[in-house]
């Protein structure tokens, strides 16, 4: 072999393993991308979930109504929630652009869920107090104390977002 063979080979060798090399650091690159990317839409999923979820839960319009005209925090009037689209209360809460469900105790709520097929979802399950058209206020410290009755029950309310 000529010097000139192996100067080129040995070149050629260095050219593949730089190239390899350069590959490695920039999929890894776009990988660190890619997971900041996500980091972020979890990240604004959740803080506008429990934004919602607050506000759905203790907004005058869909909490229960006490007969001492108090609305309860943490309570869901079936009623209320019934009264309005499922476009109407995405927008009440804050989440007019986002694909939106809603759950009792894992059943939903008929007519209130968005398709969330091949979207990250983000959920929050909240303890709530549920009625149906308001509640006695004897009622509510009877369910506080563990024996729910009258038109008052401890439920699991489901809220699903994705975007």
């Amino acid at each position: 072999m000529n010097k000139g063979q192996i100067f080129s080979i040995d070149f050629l060798i260095a050219m593949i393993l730089m190239v390899f090399f350069l590959g490695f650091l920039l999929s890894l690159g776009e990988l660190q991308s890619y997971e900041k990317k996500e980091n972020g839409i979890i990240s604004e999923l959740s803080n506008r979930s429990e934004a919602a979820a607050i506000t759905l839960t203790n907004s005058n319009e869909f909490t229960c109504k006490t007969d001492t005209n108090t609305f309860l925090a943490y309570s869901f009037d079936f009623d209320k929630i019934d009264l309005f689209t499922l476009p109407e209360i995405k927008e009440k809460i804050g989440l007019a652009d986002y694909n939106v469900s809603l759950a009792l105790d894992s059943f939903s709520i008929n007519g209130k869920n968005d398709p969330h097929a091949g979207k990250q979802i983000y959920a929050i399950n909240l303890n709530v107090l549920y009625c149906n058209d308001g509640a006695q206020f004897v009622d509510v410290n009877a369910c506080i104390h563990g024996s729910c009755s009258g038109n008052l029950e401890k439920r699991v309310l489901n809220l699903k977002v994705s975007k």
